[in-house]
């Protein structure tokens, strides 16, 4: 029997995306690695909501905003910004120090915090000088020469030269290459490992089935689901107005996903709306929502990384409407993406009843539904097993026995 105790942590505030993903890999840990132990921390304040998989846990940090320079100033506990810290480094230590863990996964978003950050490689060394940290980055973080502004001015590069035993980078260098267009020090591009995207494996939850099981399977269904980012009432809006001028047009179903970047108060308008509308189905956002891309005909997005994953792993044609200035790193994955045919990238003030109108029709009448699989060639998406696999190694354990034979 093998034992291995695993940290991962991750800042997530007003989105679900770093938290979902870290909890899905989390899951696809405790499978692959028999009787590990893995404890998450996280600020999500809606993570009570997911149903943990066997052997992982959590620990809840107070909310710090990531979305912006002056972000703190939203959500969260009524205290200041550095009183937040000091409480969120308390606890990260607190549990560092309880749980001793072998093996540290820091996510990006910590980045975005470079004091939290450097206090916590600096308790990890202090504490558990054994301990093995690795860094998990998206595809991408957004344009080289954003990225590398802030690189330098939060000292990442120095960081994961001191303190990385590796660095995921959840995605493929084909796609993009990280170490070449960041320009990280050789010394850190050697740890830099790809792991291809994260394609969830599984079927979908029994509440998803239910649900797909009441659409019209004679009308082809398009699923607009924001990203908890600054323009979700916008694309909402936008999709509620196209609707609303079709009479006797596109023969369609819509399901729209609101996510929990939108106030409660305008989710309540827009439910009206939608009410009056035929084969309009509105949801608030949930743990489950990323399953219902499978029966999905045409998906549009905001380039977010999980719905990205899910995206590519089903071949869904797909939009992504990313605000460059608020999501630089959703904006510049749908520009790669783009660049390579598999999602189309629309600017958010091209975004309007009348590019819908003719973007839909040509999506879901006038082509096929699904990409072309040649265009996936070099897009692995492999991820949660290859990760798998490395903190197997990292963690010195012996390799089952069907991977033994496989080799």
């Amino acid at each position: 029997m093998s034992s291995l105790r695993i940290l991962m942590y991750c800042n997530d505030s007003r989105g679900w995306g770093q938290t979902t993903r870290t909890l899905s890999i989390a899951a696809s840990l405790s499978k692959a690695l028999e009787d590990c132990s893995i404890l998450v921390l996280t600020d999500l304040s809606t993570v009570g909501r997911f149903r943990l998989a066997e052997r992982v846990d959590y620990v809840h940090l107070p909310v710090v905003e990531t979305t912006g320079p002056h972000s703190h100033l939203f959500g969260g506990l009524n205290i200041d910004y550095e009183n937040k810290l000091r409480i969120r480094r308390k606890i990260a230590q607190s549990a560092i120090k309880t749980f001793r863990p072998e093996i540290v996964m820091l996510d990006e978003s910590l980045l975005h915090h470079p004091e939290e950050a450097q206090r916590t490689v600096d308790c990890i060394r202090d504490e558990l000088p054994a301990a093995k940290i690795v860094w998990g980055l998206s595809d991408t973080l957004g344009a080289p020469e954003w990225v590398m502004r802030q690189w330098t001015r939060n000292g990442v590069a120095e960081i994961f030269e001191n303190f990385a035993e590796a660095i995921f980078v959840f995605g493929a260098a084909q796609v993009f290459d990280v170490a070449a267009n960041y320009q990280a020090p050789e010394a850190v591009a050697r740890k830099i490992f790809y792991t291809g995207y994260l394609a969830r494996a599984g079927m979908p939850s029994r509440r998803v089935c239910q649900n797909v099981a009441q659409l019209n399977r004679h009308l082809p269904l398009v699923m607009l689901c924001p990203a908890s980012g600054a323009n979700d009432s916008a694309m909402v809006e936008g999709y509620l107005r196209f609707l609303e001028k079709q009479t006797g047009g596109l023969a369609l179903q819509s399901l729209i996903i609101a996510g929990p970047a939108i106030g409660s108060h305008e989710k309540r308008r827009f439910i009206q709306r939608a009410q009056k509308l035929p084969n309009v189905n509105f949801q608030r956002f949930g743990k489950h929502m990323l399953q219902y891309v499978r029966f999905a005909d045409l998906v549009i997005g905001a380039g977010e990384y999980n719905l990205t994953c899910e995206i590519l792993a089903h071949r869904k044609t797909a939009v992504a409407v990313p605000s460059p200035r608020q999501q630089p790193a959703d904006f510049y994955r749908a520009h790669l993406l783009h660049g390579r045919g598999l999602l189309k990238l629309v600017a958010p003030e091209d975004y309007h009843p009348a590019m819908l109108q003719d973007l839909i029709g040509k999506a879901l009448f006038s082509g096929p539904r699904l990409m072309q699989k040649s265009q996936y060639d070099g897009i692995p998406l492999d991820g949660l097993t290859k990760i798998a696999e490395r903190i197997r190694d990292l963690g010195g354990l012996s390799q089952p026995a069907t991977l033994k034979m496989a080799s």
